[in-house]
């Protein structure tokens, strides 16, 4: 895939954020994980590096049947009272405040879905080494995490060819990108 295929919205957005929403399938039952992950682009395409305990329902289904999906998520985007008040008493808003009245602010935000192809990397290999110290270089990843998840000798490597994304506003306009 090309490196133009995604556009600078998404590259942003994957490099911004910390999370993403990794789906999975075997047998029509979809399993759907919160993960972790570091975000790279080399000339021959986009990539996203997870780590996961090898006795997962995720990992087993990876193994059986490579194609995910991801969800990326612009959250920061909510356009709320910009004054930073409570509308109604006068005092500052608290994180539980602004994510309860979630429902009635608008929102300015996209979602990313991401198609891709699942590579479970062997641990002898070159390729295992340089992508396992990429994602232990990534910043927005704490170090008990890394300790738990990409230290551990008996967690796999994930490397997510990106093979294609959709992109949804909250106007439901979509652009759609495709290798």
């Amino acid at each position: 895939m090309p490196s133009e295929l995604l556009p600078d919205s998404v590259t942003t957005l994957l490099k911004s954020s910390r999370f993403v929403h990794l789906a999975t399938c075997l047998n029509n039952i979809p399993h759907v994980s919160l993960m972790n992950y570091t975000y790279y682009r080399d000339s021959n395409g986009d990539y996203i590096i997870i780590t996961t305990p090898q006795k997962t329902t995720k990992y087993n289904n990876m193994v059986l049947n490579p194609n995910v999906s991801i969800l990326v998520h612009d959250w920061v985007s909510a356009k709320s009272n910009t004054s930073g008040e409570d509308s109604t008493s006068g005092r500052r808003n608290s994180l539980y405040e602004m994510l309860t009245n979630m429902n009635r602010t608008e929102i300015s935000s996209v979602s990313v879905m991401i198609d891709g192809k699942a590579e479970i990397l062997k641990s002898d290999s070159e390729k295992f080494n340089f992508y396992k110290s990429l994602h232990l270089n990534n910043d927005s990843i704490d170090q008990v995490q890394a300790k738990n998840y990409i230290e551990c000798e008996d967690n796999a490597l994930v490397l997510i060819r990106i093979e294609g994304c959709k992109i949804t506003d909250t106007e439901n306009n979509i652009q759609q990108f495709q290798k």
